[in-house]
């Protein structure tokens, strides 16, 4: 049974959705891609790093889940399971292409800046103008770095999943995960400082 939304609708749950595309309804598949659409590709893009290949292997990634869908034991929820999937194809899709993704526009990020970019500390002007370049540095080194550990970087500090969510996404130990993020931010401060000695 769906649970109401803000304005007193049903919503049908994920698990509900799942169980009637599984008996052949189309329609509860498609409430599903709607439902995540935006997301998978979100992450997508921001693995691939280009966004026309992105649309092709977001579509993919619905295309194989929906395939899948019977095997979907429901241990975890869908949308981990999904995004797994999309992870797992944007990943194929670098090796496939032998690409490196080209630089996106990410936004700000803070949290992963203030963790891996030394701070800066002068008048508001001057402060202004180096956060800025500070953040174009960090996302370029994000670009630059191998895709297990770009991915983790994105669905940590980008996406702003949990550790518990990112093990699950990507099918990995947390103790993995753990590792993989610190190797990351290593390899962040490593390009990062050589950018400032230059």
């Amino acid at each position: 049974m769906g649970l109401p939304d803000q304005f007193g609708v049903s919503v049908i749950s994920d698990s509900e959705l799942v169980a009637r595309a599984v008996s052949g309804d189309d329609d509860a598949y498609a409430a599903l891609v709607t439902r995540y659409s935006d997301f998978v590709y979100t992450i997508v893009v921001r693995v691939v790093g280009n966004e026309e290949d992105a649309r092709d292997v977001a579509q993919e990634a619905f295309v194989r889940a929906y395939r899948a869908l019977g095997r979907f034991r429901g241990d975890a929820k869908f949308s981990s399971w999904l995004y797994r999937i999309a992870v797992n194809r944007a990943l194929t899709h670098l090796k496939q292409t032998r690409r490196r993704p080209v630089a996106m526009e990410l936004g700000e990020v803070p949290h992963l800046e203030r963790t891996v970019a030394p701070s800066v500390k002068r008048s508001d002007p001057a402060r202004d103008l180096a956060r800025g370049e500070r953040a174009r540095a960090v996302r370029s080194a994000v670009d630059g770095l191998p895709p297990q550990y770009r991915t983790v970087v994105t669905l940590f500090y980008l996406e702003e999943r949990s550790y518990k969510e990112v093990a699950a996404i990507l099918g990995i130990p947390m103790g993995t995960l753990k590792t993989y993020l610190h190797r990351a931010r290593a390899m962040l401060r490593q390009v990062l400082a050589e950018e400032q000695q230059e």
